[in-house]
Parts: structure tokens; sequence; C-alpha cells
């Protein structure tokens, strides 16, 4: 019987300093943008911030502390720049940015090293998780991306 593998993430920081991972394999790239490049859309969910055209492809700018439900406004400066983590979707080549405070690279975590998401989250948040480890006493969260993108699908906006 062969050990269960060690998972590669992607370890970010969003405002707050709420430490997210996301799996390796589902991140593309990381992008600079400025927010006068990202087009407002009325009437889609709070979490996503708009679109912005990367490259001739649009991409949806997405709010994940927003999504996870905490309240946090960017700040539109002028020349200010935000760091954007692309991530799709295994089974379809859907993409979407989520913006950070910080990126902190990529860890390695066993399987023993994962708990399940804390009770104390509400329910909402624990939808787009798929646990939660500890590393140096820092609480991380691991992040359910399917759960991401279907929750993106189905909130009123246009399709991915």
């Amino acid at each position: 019987m062969s050990a269960p593998a060690i998972q590669e993430y992607f370890h970010v920081e969003l405002p707050r300093r709420v430490n997210v991972a996301i799996p390796l394999g589902q991140t593309a790239e990381v992008l600079s943008v400025e927010p006068r490049d990202i087009c407002l859309v009325p009437g889609v969910s709070a979490a996503l911030l708009g679109i912005s055209n990367q490259r001739g492809r649009l991409l949806w700018m997405l709010d994940l502390l927003q999504l996870l439900g905490v309240q946090h406004a960017w700040g539109r400066l002028p020349h200010q720049r935000w760091t954007a983590l692309v991530m799709h979707d295994g089974s379809s080549p859907r993409q979407l940015a989520c913006l950070v405070s910080q990126l902190r690279g990529i860890i390695h975590i066993s399987p023993e090293q994962q708990q399940p998401v804390p009770q104390r989250l509400q329910r909402e948040v624990q939808q787009y998780l798929q646990g939660f480890v500890q590393l140096d006493r820092l609480p991380i969260l691991l992040l359910n991306v399917e759960a991401v993108f279907e929750a993106v699908a189905r909130s009123p906006a246009p399709a991915l």
C-alpha cells in the first residue's frame, strides 16, 4: 500500500491576514492589474469585481474574501496595482482571477496535516473549503476551487 501523496498548493494572503491555499494544479498565472482596467458589471454577485481584458480574453475578477463572507473594500487609488492569481476549473477551460494581498509561495501538505474545516466557520463559507492546515502556527484555509466556480456560475452573472 502506497503512502498518500503530498499535495502542492499556492499559498496566498488575502486582506485582513486571511491565508488561503489553492491547489497548484488549478492555478494558471499571476497577473498585475490596475483597478481602472476592471470593467464593473451591474447586477452581479458582490464578490465579482468585474471583468478585465487580459491579452485579448475576458477574465472575471473575484474578491475571494467577499465570497468567504468577509466584508472588505479594495482601494481604488490612481496608478495602484493589484495582484491577481488566475485559477482554472480542472474540468473545463473556465478561468477566474482572485485578488490577493500577497503571494506566499508554494507549500506542500500531506494528508496527515489536513484538518476538517472548523465548525465555527459559517456554513456558507465551509462550502468553499476542502480543509484547513496549521503551518508554523499560521492557519491556512484550503480552497475548493470547483465549489468557487460553481458558486460564481450560479450567481446572477453572465456565464464564465
